[in-house]
């Protein structure tokens, strides 16, 4: 019964979409809408307030997030063509099992790391609540029994879990609401935007950082934009539920990280004044987006190590388990430099795409196709671009690996577009969705 629910959903997910399963633009925007409210956000506004100006934080949000939503129109407008998901819309640029495996690596690495962030981030909620009644608990031990409970949600629970959002996102909007307004009449807004921090964080880093935050997003766009009514659709729905919410979020951020006096999340709810509401919701916002970390972890993992579909629900606990370990290691104390190893591997496979689309193949969807096999074209590309944006980037890791891997791209394609590297040349987009969905069951 498992095995059949999750080919229907599989089969519905890599399907193409048809004309009358499109949607208003309003629908797509909300749900990146929802996705911008999260506690990461918060996270990354308080971590700018102790090293950038309030003005110099709200601009490398918006610069960052304006990059990302460009990157996202040029890559959702092609799922908006071709009606496909970012899987498949990279098949050409990286062939279909190119694309399946690079993929599901990259969101294997994102996702555990999110995993170990949000489960210290919920465990040290859970601490600082209990420190209310004097009551001491090892970080170690709630670590586990929290990522226990996000496991054990993850694999049986998302009737559940679907109640708990419906709870836990506007509870969080409204306690960012309060603690805006609560850290603006504690300290003064004159007083948060004259605030100098004594060393600054450069503004490309910044920027760099915000679009680490949100590198995923940058080559997922696809999976939804694929449902939108035209390009002006996905660019209205890109931008309008992007920027705006994750702007504000990441000021909010700050502000209340300014107030507080310290930029460690936790702190800074336990001072808005409701310690234990803020605590209580805090638990809560993890947790549920969490559930979803783990869950795509599972699904990435299986994909990359092509288990068998009953395995699913060991594959999630051993994901989450090491998630787990992740965040007893203190991955979230070193959450800079976790967003900065994504914004050097993920947005290089977004130059890509665009290389691939919108330069070689004009923007046009009759020049697109999916390529049998491994294109090692684009996977050599993306390797080249990663490795820059790691260890040589000469302004921002995510903008370098971009360019990088997108001028290699149209050189490497010019010169070997014709030969194997290039893959095992092109083949329908019909067979290119049984093949996938085969590999899937």
């Amino acid at each position: 019964m498992e095995s059949t629910k999750s080919s229907n959903i599989e089969r519905k997910a890599l399907s193409q979409i048809t004309e009358s399963e499109r949607q208003n633009w309003t629908s797509i925007a909300f749900i990146w809408i929802g996705t911008m409210i999260c506690i990461p956000m918060l996270m990354v506004g308080g971590i700018f307030s102790a090293s950038m100006t309030l003005a110099n934080t709200t601009l490398a949000a918006f610069i960052g997030f304006a990059i990302c939503s460009f990157i996202m129109v040029l890559t959702g407008i092609q799922g908006t063509d071709l009606g496909l998901p970012c899987t498949m819309c990279a098949t050409k640029a990286f062939g279909d099992r190119g694309s399946s495996f690079l993929m599901s690596v990259v969101i294997l690495i994102a996702q555990l790391g999110w995993f170990g962030v949000q489960t210290a981030t919920c465990a040290a909620a859970f601490n600082t609540l209990l420190m209310y009644w004097s009551i001491p608990f090892p970080f170690w031990l709630s670590c586990v029994i929290w990522g226990g409970v996000m496991l054990f949600t993850a694999v049986y629970g998302f009737k559940f879990m679907k109640i708990l959002n419906y709870i836990a996102v506007p509870a969080l909007v409204v306690l960012c609401c309060y603690g805006a307004i609560y850290a603006i009449n504690t300290k003064g807004f004159s007083n948060l935007i004259a605030f100098v921090p004594e060393t600054a964080m450069p503004l490309s880093t910044a920027v760099s950082i915000v679009i680490g935050l949100f590198a995923v997003g940058t080559v997922i766009n696809a999976d939804f934009s694929r449902y939108a009514k035209s390009r002006v659709d996905t660019a209205k729905a890109t931008v309008l539920g992007v920027l705006p919410a994750a702007v504000l979020m990441i000021f909010i951020g700050a502000v209340m990280a300014m107030a507080a006096g310290n930029y460690d999340i936790t702190v800074v709810f336990a001072s808005l004044g409701m310690p234990v509401i803020s605590m209580l919701v805090l638990i809560l916002a993890t947790w549920t987006t969490n559930t979803g970390n783990a869950y795509t972890a599972g699904l990435a993992a299986m994909k990359v190590f092509s288990f068998k579909d009953e395995l699913r629900p060991i594959v999630t606990l051993i994901c989450g388990a090491a998630g787990t370990i992740v965040a007893i290691a203190g991955l979230a104390t070193v959450l800079q430099s976790f967003i900065s190893i994504l914004s050097s591997l993920v947005p290089p496979i977004a130059g890509i795409m665009i290389a691939d689309y919108w330069i070689i193949g004009k923007g046009n969807p009759e020049n697109w196709y999916p390529v049998k096999g491994i294109n090692w074209i684009g996977v050599l590309s993306w390797a080249a671009g990663s490795v820059v944006a790691l260890f040589f980037s000469f302004f921002s890791p995510a903008l370098d690996g971009i360019l990088v891997c997108l001028v290699a791209y149209l050189i490497l394609n010019s010169l070997f577009g014709k030969t194997s590297l290039a893959g095992g040349g092109r083949i329908d987009i019909g067979e290119m969705i049984n093949r996938v969905k085969e590999e899937s069951i």
